[in-house]
């Protein structure tokens, strides 16, 4: 057993590291946060850390993935015995997911993505590639879904979210939440099966 704790223990400090690191994200950035940091957050010693992550960029993978699974155990509460999900009521919990309280990528500003597309070799992260694999796989979960909705048009307007929030420095931040309603009222209307050519 690495570092000499239990199970119990290990699943707990890991927890704690990941969520320092969605603290300290928010409050300086990934970019600028480094592992002295995130183990003095945590209240672990740098060893410590080490247990669990190889580097940062392992680490920020992690983050990521946490947050794509917690949106995926809240997903799967949703849906029906024969493992589908209605459009509207997947777009309302992918919605919340899509929220800066919920999502810490969404708290990240620019400098941040460009230190991300720069260090995570990770190719299941930040591939255009994988981003279409998921929603065609998605597609397949969802009822009400017009047949010929094409994965890059949904994978683009989510990526534009992230966009206006890497850019809130230069927009009106007090009117993203309006303008990321509207880009869900759009692919609502975009996706759904009585939209079909």
């Amino acid at each position: 057993m690495a570092g000499g704790f239990t199970e119990k223990e290990r699943v707990e400090i890991r927890q704690r590291l990941l969520n320092s690191g969605y603290e300290l994200s928010t409050e300086i950035g990934i970019k600028k946060m480094t592992i002295a940091m995130i183990a003095k957050n945590t209240e672990v010693a740098v060893g410590t850390f080490y247990n669990f992550f190889a580097s940062k960029e392992e680490y920020v993978v992690a983050m990521i993935r946490d947050t794509e699974v917690k949106f995926e155990k809240e997903m799967a509460l949703h849906f029906s015995k024969d493992g589908t999900i209605a459009l509207k009521q997947f777009l309302k919990i992918f919605r919340e997911n899509l929220k800066p309280e919920n999502n810490f990528l969404l708290r990240l500003r620019l400098y941040d993505w460009v230190w991300l597309k720069s260090h995570i070799s990770d190719r299941a992260y930040l591939n255009t590639a994988n981003d279409l694999k998921k929603y065609e796989f998605m597609f397949t979960k969802i009822k009400g879904i017009r047949r010929d909705a094409e994965p890059g048009v949904v994978v683009n307007f989510i990526k534009s979210i992230y966009a206006l929030y890497q850019n809130r420095d230069t927009l009106f931040e007090e009117s993203l939440q309006t303008n990321v309603d509207l880009i869900f009222d759009a692919l609502y209307r975009y996706l759904k099966e009585d939209n079909k050519k």
